[in-house]
């Protein structure tokens, strides 16, 4: 099988900003992704697009399936769906999330009214986009504030956690100033937080063992930061692992339940992975739906501790993937759903 692994090539944009890490990692996956279909036994390539070539990029693509891990975000996302809408126009099969799926996953605004109408468990959040907007009166505080269309913690650090309205707003402020995007707070849960990957497989929807964020430090400070993440110099990075989960029985019954729902009312395809953390009262509530996940074989990353839980390689897992893809094109085109 002819398979070609799309991801996106950093945008000017994203080269000038100190947050260049997560566009270098998806490179990275890119290459991770085609070893592991070669490993397969597939007949697999590279195709990088730029952001001033999308159309004459994917539309030159000649292969039977395509692996898509084009993951522009935040201001850049327009460039991601512009890609996706020429992805649809090539006829070819591609893995993970349709357009508009992929819309409602990378956009934190349409995530959130998806879990509501959806009535998916979330702490209570609000959008400010002028920043004199009233905060609601009944957040309970700390509140975390986060970019509404970025990813991998981009704007995330020690200062976004606030304690009131009036520090809610000063931050909401600073950020909308410095980011120049829509702003979205809500309440900081302090409970254990998890990583949960669901894939299709030929028998239906099939939950891995949930992952654990493991974290040295407490409160607040437990959380998945922007340094804690990418930056191997500074002190959060050392503050946080990953390790599989020890969970009852109800609970993973809980959680495949949430998680299961979530995938449907996304509308995902394929694979996804779920981020969550408990309450006060050790229950599950979804943070974020992540339409189309970076794709690696790394420890500290809790899909592959998912997979590795029930004997499966990076090869095994992504092929999975790529598997699913095919059945879905073939039901398509036999006039299945």
């Amino acid at each position: 099988m002819k398979i070609a692994v799309l991801f996106s090539l950093p945008t000017k944009r994203a080269t000038e900003s100190k947050f260049i890490a997560t566009d270098d990692d998806t490179v990275e996956s890119a290459h991770e992704v085609e070893e592991a279909l070669k490993e397969k036994g597939a007949d697999a390539f590279l195709v990088a697009v730029a952001e001033d070539s999308i159309e004459k990029t994917i539309m030159g693509i000649q292969a039977d399936c395509i692996v898509n891990i084009i993951d522009w975000t935040g201001l850049d996302l327009p460039l991601s769906i512009e890609a996706m809408d020429v992805l649809v126009q090539t006829g070819i099969p591609f893995t993970g999330a349709s357009r508009d799926a992929f819309a409602r996953g990378a956009d934190k605004v349409l995530m959130k009214q998806t879990m509501g109408a959806h009535q998916l468990p979330t702490p209570k959040w609000q959008l400010f986009e002028i920043g004199n907007e009233l905060v609601r009166n009944d957040f309970s505080y700390p509140c975390i504030v986060k970019l509404a269309k970025e990813h991998c913690s981009v704007g995330l650090g020690s200062g976004s956690i606030v304690n009131n309205a009036e520090e809610l707003i000063v931050k909401v402020r600073e950020q909308l100033i410095t980011y120049t995007q829509p702003i979205i707070a809500e309440e900081f849960l302090s409970g254990r937080e998890f990583q949960i990957t669901l894939y299709e497989d030929i028998t239906g929807l099939i939950m891995l063992p949930p992952a654990e964020v493991t974290y040295k430090v407490q409160g607040t400070q437990a959380m998945l930061s922007y340094e804690s993440r990418w930056n191997e110099d500074h002190p959060d990075f050392h503050t946080s692992g990953m390790a599989l989960a020890k969970l009852t029985k109800e609970q993973l019954n809980d959680f495949e339940k949430i998680c299961k729902v979530a995938f449907t009312a996304f509308q995902f395809d394929d694979f996804t992975r779920i981020d969550a953390r408990f309450n006060d009262k050790d229950q599950l509530l979804i943070l974020e739906a992540n339409a189309n996940p970076g794709l690696s074989d790394h420890p500290l990353y809790g899909m592959t501790v998912s997979y590795m839980a029930v004997g499966m390689t990076f090869a095994d897992f992504v092929w999975k993937i790529v598997q699913s893809c095919m059945r879905r094109a073939g039901k398509l085109r036999n006039g299945l759903k």
